[in-house]
């Protein structure tokens, strides 16, 4: 059952960070296309949060 636990940690992880990857790019088009606004910055921040709080800790593995 730890096995199966850890894989779904690092499931949820490696998911985790394609989504903060996304939320970069996100962010590097608005800026390069000078779209980057308050509003913007906002969602993307609501975005980071709503994932970092959901996902569980990674424990020894850093």
């Amino acid at each position: 059952m730890l096995q199966k636990s850890h894989g779904s940690k690092a499931t949820q992880h490696r998911a985790a960070d394609a989504l903060f990857r996304a939320i970069i790019e996100a962010l590097d088009k608005h800026r390069n296309d000078r779209t980057l606004t308050g509003r913007v910055l906002d969602d993307l921040a609501r975005v980071y949060v709503s994932i970092s709080t959901n996902v569980p800790d990674q424990g020894g593995q850093g």
